[in-house]
């Protein structure tokens, strides 16, 4: 799941997600790095009247708004895994404002979930011990999610099951670099000219 339906605050007026990042708005290119996995996936966009839409309508993938996304993060993952067909068993959640993000950072963490298959939460660290992206759930996690609310995301499911949350450092880092304001934005581009 791609969750896409934050208002970008922080890098007002512009949309972050919107911002080009190798010659594509950051969310599609995002997008299209994810759809090489070959998994059932879902973005969690704004309103259709959103420009996000047009970034992405002619790619295969589920698109879906939720009127829960009002409220931040956490209402959109409240929504969506409310809203999941019973037989998933797992959730692989990424933030959509990941431009260094590859498929080897999802290898990597699927490999870590069937290395260490006792867990319920997967999560990559970033080399200085920072909580990375993305984070795999299991199903026996889902009801937690019920219970979130405003912006925080999924920290509060992590905090209930951490005895179960497996963490690795990754040696990818694209999980690593967020972008969320224009000074991100110009070391993003100033790294990767």
């Amino acid at each position: 799941m791609i969750c896409a339906a934050g208002a970008s605050q922080r890098m007002a007026p512009d949309d972050k997600l919107m911002l080009p990042v190798q010659g594509r708005p950051l969310l599609r290119h995002l997008v299209k790095r994810v759809l090489e996995l070959s998994v059932p996936t879902l973005v969690a966009l704004p309103p259709e009247s959103h420009p996000r839409w047009q970034a992405v309508k002619d790619l295969p993938l589920r698109k879906i708004s939720y009127p829960d996304s009002a409220e931040g993060l956490s209402g959109t993952l409240r929504a969506a895994v409310a809203d999941l067909p019973r037989a998933v068993t797992h959730l692989c959640v990424v933030l959509a404002d990941l431009p260094s993000l590859e498929p080897a950072d999802f290898s990597q963490l699927f490999e870590q979930r069937h290395r260490h298959s006792g867990h319920l939460i997967w999560r990559p660290l970033s080399p200085n011990g920072q909580p990375a992206h993305p984070t795999l759930f299991h199903r026996d996690t889902f009801s937690a999610f019920a219970q979130i609310s405003g912006d925080v995301g999924a920290k509060p499911v992590i905090d209930t099951f951490k005895s179960a949350l497996h963490e690795f450092t990754s040696s990818h880092q694209g999980g690593s670099y967020d972008i969320d304001t224009p000074k991100d934005y110009e070391t993003y581009l100033k790294n990767h000219a």
